[in-house]
């Protein structure tokens, strides 16, 4: 019996709508310089912090050695890579606080290279595969244009399983975001995809 996608946290729906603002906001003041990639990352985290419950903790930057002790390193998992940021939740007990990983999120600008951008689905599919209690996004920001790998030419999320390139399981553009100018700006509106990372499951 297939399963029923889960919802995604109100606080990525608040990130990567505000996110699109900001993007917009920045280019106002800003029109001829586009933003870094770090630049985005860091909007996306205090969004993310500003909207989470006290239930719940962000960490940035964390090493996926950290992460996923005791697994063998490849070419996209190696020693110094970091999963840009992680959600985990406060569990109380005896009086002691610990954090359980929740979300793990890899933050892309859509200009980067197909193969960043595969590189980013793979390691995000290895959490998948060694901590499955913990949910694996990866949130693709396009500035001033449609990223036509996610979003179709209406402006709307490309639906259904897609295969990650040279790796196990697949992806889902679960929702996306937009702020545009205009109503039928879709090339040229900001966007902000929320993706998700599966294994076999769904």
């Amino acid at each position: 019996m297939k399963k029923r996608l889960e919802e995604w946290p109100s606080w990525a729906e608040q990130a990567l709508q505000g996110v699109t603002y900001w993007i917009g906001h920045r280019r106002s003041l800003y029109p001829y310089y586009p933003l870094a990639e770090a630049a985005l990352v860091a909007e996306v985290c205090n969004l993310i912090h500003a909207n989470l419950n006290d239930g719940y903790s962000l960490k940035c930057e964390v090493r996926y050695t950290e992460f996923l002790p005791g697994v063998p390193h490849t070419s996209d998992l190696t020693e110094r890579a970091r999963i840009d940021l992680v959600v985990a939740e406060k569990v109380r007990k005896n009086g002691n606080v610990r954090l359980k990983p929740r979300f793990a999120i890899e933050v892309k600008r859509a200009s980067a290279s197909t193969a960043s951008i595969n590189a980013d689905l793979r390691r995000l599919a290895s959490v998948r595969a060694h901590k499955p209690e913990v949910r694996a996004f990866l949130f693709v920001i396009s500035e001033a244009a449609r990223p036509g790998r996610f979003v179709s030419d209406e402006g709307k999320s490309i639906l259904g399983r897609h295969r990650i390139p040279s790796g196990s399981g697949h992806f889902r553009v679960r929702r996306t975001w937009k702020a545009a100018r205009a109503f039928k700006g879709k090339n040229s509106a900001h966007y902000a995809c929320l993706i998700e990372i599966y294994g076999h499951e769904h």
